[in-house]
């Protein structure tokens, strides 16, 4: 008898595991830029710059759940 996990199981919760931190990263890094650089408030920065970063904050997010689907698609 095999002793510890399928590995099956474990792969799953490993995916799981770094989809759940990838995701917190992103909104870290986007929370920081956000709010630390005042990136995320219209009155504090000129408007094409709080829209740029908005742009960039949609793209990114974008690119963040195609990653996530082709990773997830695999099995």
């Amino acid at each position: 008898m095999e002793q510890g996990w399928d590995q099956d199981v474990k792969a799953f919760f490993i995916r799981i595991i770094n989809a759940i931190a990838l995701v917190l990263s992103w909104a870290f890094f986007a929370l920081t830029a956000g709010l630390y650089f005042e990136l995320a408030d219209f009155s504090r920065q000129p408007l094409w710059l709080s829209l740029l970063f908005y742009m960039v904050l949609a793209f990114t997010f974008g690119l963040l759940v195609r990653y996530l689907r082709r990773v997830w698609k695999k099995k």
